[in-house]
């Protein structure tokens, strides 16, 4: 019921903003309201890559020179496989990270003069999981009887958004399509997402970290915003 609020609130701001851009865009001057038609002056193409939290592509479409449609890819992976110390032991950590949204969203400058801008959309989350294995590569000593790694075992902790929509908005600066050939921006915002499914599980000696899963899950439940932190590198393609 919260998501279901959240988004409805969202798609009204969205409604808001491009009637408010509508008007703005009818209100300027005869020159402004010719340019506005003109698709060689105003309905350009622009293509951004996005380098941060969500790294990939927008492909932007102008409606007015404040207001544009875009439509976005973001895709990460990522497989750690690196040794880190826990409590003065050395344990290997291994997994995936992967990543992949689908969203479309709209792009407003507020201010004619200015490069600031709110954007939101609507988004798919076709992947959104965290799988990583903590193993412990050193002998252990439990009072006088000594254990090899194999004997301990190891942690296995999984965090899967699962496939879901999810609406987004956020500020920045920089235009969806630049004024020049190229233009620099970054965008700021966030993700609203479902709870995440949580899997925590242990084997041989370590089998008893699989007892906190539930908590964990409990402890996750408002892990719901996903962060939106780029750097932007826009081209006009027209």
């Amino acid at each position: 019921m919260k998501q279901k609020t959240f988004t409805r609130f969202f798609f009204l701001c969205t409604c808001l903003i491009c009637y408010f851009g509508v008007t703005l865009t009818l209100g300027q001057d005869t020159t402004s309201v010719v340019n506005s038609i003109n698709p060689k002056s105003s309905r350009k193409f622009g293509l951004g890559v996005n380098l941060g939290t969500t790294p990939g592509v927008t492909l932007a479409y102008g409606l007015s020179p404040q207001l544009a449609i875009r439509l976005g890819y973001s895709y990460f992976k990522y497989s750690p496989n690196t040794t880190l110390k826990a409590s003065g032991e050395d344990v290997k950590l291994s997994g995936d990270i992967n990543m992949s949204i689908l969203g479309l969203s709209v792009e407003y400058l507020p201010f004619k003069k200015s490069s600031f801008k709110v954007f939101g959309g609507v988004s798919y989350i076709d992947k959104g999981d965290l799988s990583v294995i903590l193993t412990p590569t050193g002998t252990y000593t439990f009072g006088s009887t000594v254990f090899s790694p194999d004997e301990i075992g190891n942690v296995s902790f999984k965090v899967d958004y699962g496939k879901s929509i999810a609406p987004f908005a956020g500020i920045g600066f920089g235009r969806a399509i630049p004024k020049s050939r190229v233009g620099f921006g970054f965008e700021v915002g966030t993700y609203y997402t479902q709870s995440p499914v949580v899997n925590l599980t242990g084997e041989k000696r370590l089998s008893s970290m699989s007892e906190q899963q539930a908590k964990v899950q409990e402890n996750m439940k408002d892990w719901q915003y996903w962060p939106i932190l780029n750097l932007r590198v826009v081209f006009r393609l027209n």
